[in-house]
């Protein structure tokens, strides 16, 4: 398994497909959250991207973001759900920038979470497929990293984005 994979994240989406079916692509992150794990989805006027509120089992995306971006935010909950909520952690997950460039755990699992989201949402084999097309409903962004953690870019994006 390379840094850039989560075994768990293919389960997951691998579950919901057995369950539920459906295209592949996009991968329907909303209803992976409410109709196979029970999460609420709410959009919300927020001042972060989005949160995991585990003991409410809701996620808040923030409303003003673009379709795309929300999308992979969820994904991105989704991801705390699994890798830290089901293996321990109770406690509400805000992923804020200025916390994260501080503090070297929150950092890791802002990491782990987002390597999670990244393949829930965009499947190492789909995008070798794809050539390129984004056909996974993220914004380009998410893509173009998700292109270079693959190894098929050669040059990362210019920006970051927590």
């Amino acid at each position: 398994m390379s840094d850039y994979d989560d075994a768990r994240a293919h389960k997951l989406r691998e579950a919901y497909h057995a369950a539920f079916g459906g295209d592949e692509l996009p991968v329907p992150v909303e209803s992976i959250a409410e109709d196979l794990l029970g999460l609420a989805v709410e959009a919300r006027e927020l001042e972060v991207s989005g949160m995991l509120l585990p003991a409410e089992r809701r996620i808040l995306v923030n409303a003003a973001e673009p379709e795309p971006r929300r999308r992979f935010t969820i994904a991105h909950e989704l991801g705390h759900w699994i890798c830290q909520c089901l293996e321990g952690t109770a406690k509400p997950i805000y992923c804020r920038a200025d916390d994260i460039g501080v503090d070297p755990e929150a950092k890791a699992l802002e990491r782990e979470a987002n390597i999670f989201a990244a393949n829930l949402v965009m499947p190492e084999s789909a995008v070798r497929a794809a050539g390129g097309e984004n056909r996974f409903g993220v914004s380009g962004e998410a893509l173009a990293w998700r292109l270079y953690n693959l190894g098929i870019a050669a040059e990362a994006p210019d920006t970051v984005r927590a």
